[in-house]
């Protein structure tokens, strides 16, 4: 009986993604350089489908949104706001929970070096529901040095499209780098005077240099840059850094920092490891899959986990594994919403549910103290289907009732 549940939910899983549209899951990026008078702080948003409600209009689909970004200085003030809107039609209802080409919203403000942090707010004009963001930039994330400014690294990767910093090159965070034909490819910004400079930039592993270049050039702004092609085949990347240094007239400034790589296979930052993503596929590893497991060295897992999605990947057209990167959000929100003492929300009724159908179509609850217990029942309407979870005794410990599928 089990067995023939969770198959069926597991089929939910990928075909009801409709259900599963937030508000919060659109994607922002920021990145900093440097301009004449301060910094340039440039703004990446990508809103999907799916984050919106679509109404029907005739035999279309139609939704607005309203996205607000703004400046706010340490003291609270208010430093720069834009906003930008926009009203979307599409053909067909599997247009509006697409997660596919996204509307893409680039932006940037020019404002003197200091700490400040960025807001972004998108409101569904037609559910009036708001997914807010929000992105500290504090002296320990700006750029500094003793005399010359020296900026985080932007590291790149190929993406079709224009993106402010040359065509087809897409700004990546330095906690999620990733590299194309071994090749480690990124913009060097630092701010100084103008007039004739040298730059050392070298990479750093395990303590000892790997790769090294100088460069003595001139500047006529405040200013300058390099676009490094770096080849790192052969080095380990485990255990990477960056090292700038920038001299100029006798003054020298240096900074260092360390490159954390994207993972082809940990596709979302809430997987820590590959031993807990794997306990973490509990609900959906057939019998032969877990014996499997079982036998496994703790070398082979990390291609265990590789293999297990592979034949679970929904589209192997695309890059991304569909199905893997909804099905560890899930778990993410399960532990964040279901979490009770030292039991993961993984691990809880409430997080099985949630991680084998997702968010449910409606919610009733019982909340009076003067029954002997609480309850809370989750609606699932496009496959008709309900569960009742029971508090027996207050402490929020909600334990499925029916059905009852164990």
């Amino acid at each position: 009986m089990k067995k023939n549940i969770l198959i069926i939910l597991f089929i939910t899983l990928v075909g009801a993604q409709g259900i599963n549209s937030n508000i919060n899951s659109y994607k922002t990026n920021v990145t900093l350089r440097p301009f004449e008078n301060g910094i340039e702080v440039i703004a990446f948003v990508e809103i999907f489908n799916r984050n919106l409600q679509f109404l029907k209009k005739d035999t279309k689909f139609e939704s607005s949104y309203n996205l607000n970004i703004s400046l706010i200085s340490e003291d609270g003030s208010k430093i720069d706001e834009k906003s930008f809107s926009e009203t979307i039609v599409v053909e067909n209802f599997s247009q509006t929970v697409s997660k596919v080409n996204p509307i893409k919203i680039i932006t940037s403000f020019e404002i003197p070096l200091q700490e400040f942090n960025i807001n972004f707010s998108l409101k569904d004009m037609d559910t009036k529901l708001i997914g807010k963001k929000q992105k500290k930039f504090t002296n320990k994330n700006l750029p500094s040095g003793n005399y010359s400014k020296i900026f985080d690294p932007i590291f790149v990767k190929n993406r079709q499209g224009s993106w402010k910093f040359g065509l087809d090159k897409y700004p990546t965070s330095i906690d999620k780098v990733e590299v194309k034909d071994d090749i480690l490819e990124f913009y060097q910004y630092f701010s100084l005077n103008k007039g004739d400079y040298f730059l050392d930039i070298s990479l750093i592993s395990d303590k000892k240099t790997v790769w090294s270049k100088s460069f003595e050039d001139e500047t006529n702004k405040n200013y300058d840059y390099k676009l490094l092609q770096i080849p790192i085949e052969n080095i380990d990347t485990s255990d990477l850094r960056v090292k700038i240094q920038v001299s100029q007239n006798g003054n020298v400034s240096s900074k260092s920092f360390p490159i954390k790589f994207k993972n082809d296979y940990l596709m979302l930052s809430s997987i820590k490891n590959v031993n807990t993503a794997l306990d973490q596929m509990n609900y959906i590893l057939n019998t032969e899959e877990r014996k499997e497991l079982r036998e496994l060295k703790s070398a082979d897992k990390e291609k265990f986990f590789k293999k297990v999605w592979a034949k679970r990947d929904p589209d192997i057209t695309t890059k991304e594994n569909e199905l893997m990167i909804e099905y560890y959000k899930r778990v993410a929100f399960a532990e964040e919403n279901f979490s009770r003492g030292t039991s993961g929300g993984w691990r809880s009724d409430m997080g099985m549910i949630y991680i084998l159908f997702g968010r449910p179509d409606d919610i009733s609850r019982s909340m009076n103290p003067q029954q002997s217990y609480n309850y809370e029942t989750w609606y699932y309407f496009q496959i008709n289907e309900e569960f009742r979870f029971v508090d027996d005794f207050g402490f929020g410990d909600y334990r499925l009732r029916t059905p009852f599928i164990y």
